[in-house]
């Protein structure tokens, strides 16, 4: 009987090890060697690379206002905003929601093709919006850059109620707010602060009574500042580092486990990120080209 319970516990050891070392907890464990490939290119100032619901790769171009769907291994515009698109999330009812810096945020519905304002204003007054994120149920989270940069911090993160146009800000005086991404309860905000090389992490809206306010969850190396940013089923957060030609990936304690770099032969300008399928997918803005490289971890539900 000693030896059966030993043999047990033995078994459920094991099992616990090999559920432990099946969660991801180094750069390699993620994406092996991290080799990527280029996939498209589409020569333009890429930005917000989005899948649809049909499994379809969708981006923004920042320069010319280009809303683009990748058909058939091409590029293909299927409108523009008449402004600077620098950001782009699908909604669950399929339209394409839009951050554009010179029109506010936009949407976009790829059936009717139709192009809408959502809002272009904030407190009464024009923004410069960046990028944004959707809550589970249905808020947006909006970083308004505002033009601002490390010395003049004038930047906001903004929060549309589910079901209305009208946002209230949720933090100011920023350096430059960036990429934004929810952790995957719901509880936390994950907020790129390009102008000073860092992300900061604050309580969501659903989380208001917490006890940790915002802080610094971790700096970031290389390039100018973090760009777009996604987290993926476990809660490790991932973000474009503009200027380094990589990615950084961060567990959820805020530890650096290392950047994922394009190879040499690609641009430094990473933009943007999404994974899916098993891949994690850049936008390369200097050339206008979309990477990928196979991975293990699953993206946020």
């Amino acid at each position: 009987m000693a030896i059966r319970k030993l043999m047990k516990l033995l078994g459920c050891a094991v099992a616990m090890t090999g559920a432990m070392a099946a969660q991801a907890s180094t750069l390699k464990d993620i994406c092996g060697e991290c080799r990527f490939e280029k996939l498209v290119t589409c020569g333009q100032f890429l930005e917000g690379i989005n899948f649809d619901g049909n499994g379809d790769i969708w981006a923004v171009s920042l320069f010319n206002g280009a809303i683009v769907k990748v058909v058939g291994g091409q590029c293909v515009t299927q409108l523009s905003t008449g402004g600077n698109p620098n950001g782009a999330r699908f909604h669950k009812d399929g339209r394409l929601f839009i951050t554009d810096n010179a029109r506010g945020i936009l949407t976009y519905d790829p059936r009717s093709r139709s192009l809408t304002v959502f809002a272009d204003r904030v407190e009464g007054k024009s923004f410069v919006a960046n990028d944004l994120v959707f809550d589970e149920q249905g808020g947006i989270y909006v970083t308004l850059a505002d033009n601002s940069n490390y010395l003049d911090r004038v930047g906001r993160v903004a929060y549309f109620a589910p079901g209305t146009r009208s946002a209230r800000i949720l933090a100011d005086r920023l350096p430059y707010p960036n990429g934004v991404a929810l952790t995957p309860d719901g509880k936390f905000v994950n907020i790129g602060l390009y102008g000073a090389k860092a992300i900061m992490t604050m309580p969501s809206v659903a989380n208001a009574q917490s006890k940790r306010g915002p802080y610094i969850l971790a700096h970031t190396d290389g390039g100018i500042g973090p760009d777009g940013m996604t987290m993926d089923a476990d809660g490790r957060l991932y973000w474009a580092e503009f200027l380094a030609g990589a990615v950084g990936v961060a567990d959820m304690d805020g530890f650096t486990l290392g950047y994922m770099k394009l190879p040499k032969e690609a641009g430094r300008w990473t933009t943007n990120l999404t994974i899916h399928d098993g891949y994690l997918y850049v936008t390369e803005a200097e050339k206008g080209e979309i990477w990928r490289t196979p991975v293990t971890v699953k993206p946020q539900s």
